[in-house]
């Protein structure tokens, strides 16, 4: 499994570490792309219990959010969320006079979906769509997967305490602290990597301000992770698909990039007004 996690990795990593660099086009379909598989993997599982969330519905929700969040800078986000709720409840209205018998589970969950999928991952596009956004990112996501890893060494070797033991057994407070230190670390290291050999200005990001953004990458992907775990938990399943070999479905890859992008992305905003 380790074996074949690795070398999934090794194959994928440099493609998109290259696909955020050139960015343009290519990115936005990229993200667009993994963001509606997630929200389909989302469905897929919600169907496993039971629930009935309408895929054209959700799907369109999805679309128009990320539309909205990461193209227009959010410029129309609230006419179109409250476009999205009309719509999914006169769809489920419907639903319901016809019979359905758990029609308010699956109208939460088709409203669920879209919002957390698509809400927080239109922020992958505003954040590589800002100035110097290349450079961003190319510290945020990598410092996700840093993290992450770090989390996972630390743990494995003087994990005890148990974080969240229904939701992540394996998840523990010594593995969230060497996560948080693995992300501030290589957090700095990366800003001071891309000013050298790269064109992003101090005046941008600083070492100390990339060591904090790999804080919060640490603790809010954290967070994505538990939420995404916590719905594989209650459908009693373990990836929430198989598309990449040893590593699950691309919703099991992108849980943390949700949260972090966007808290990241508005950290970035935070420090461009002080």
């Amino acid at each position: 499994m380790l074996r074949q996690r690795l070398i999934t990795a090794g194959l994928l990593v440099p493609i998109f570490l290259w696909i955020i660099y050139q960015g343009g086009w290519i990115y936005n379909v990229v993200v667009l792309v993994l963001l509606t598989v997630a929200l389909w993997e989302f469905v897929e599982i919600a169907a496993k219990v039971s629930l009935r969330p309408s895929r054209v519905i959700s799907l369109l929700s999805l679309w128009v959010l990320v539309g909205v969040t990461g193209l227009t800078a959010g410029n129309w986000l609230l006419p179109c969320i409250v476009v999205v709720l009309m719509i999914t409840t006169v769809w489920y209205v419907i639903d319901y006079e016809k019979g359905a018998t758990q029609a308010l589970q699956s109208w939460a969950v088709s409203l669920i979906g879209p919002v957390y999928i698509g809400l927080l991952g239109g922020h992958l596009l505003s954040l590589r769509a800002l100035p110097s956004g290349q450079w961003l990112t190319l510290i945020i996501l990598p410092v996700v997967w840093i993290s992450d890893t770090g989390a996972y060494i630390v743990g494995r070797r003087y994990g005890k305490h148990a974080l969240a033991h229904r939701t992540s057994p394996h998840k523990t407070w010594e593995g969230l602290a060497g996560g948080i230190v693995f992300g501030a670390v290589f957090g700095g290291v990366l800003v001071l990597l891309w000013q050298r050999i790269g064109d992003l200005s101090p005046d941008v990001l600083t070492w100390y301000q990339g060591a904090v953004i790999g804080v919060i990458v640490s603790l809010v992907g954290l967070l994505g992770d538990l939420g995404i775990s916590l719905f594989k938990r209650q459908a009693e399943i373990k990836d929430t698909g198989r598309i990449f070999p040893g590593h699950g479905g691309v919703l099991d890859r992108i849980d943390s990039w949700l949260l972090a992008g966007s808290a990241s992305y508005y950290y970035i905003l935070l420090i461009a007004l002080l």
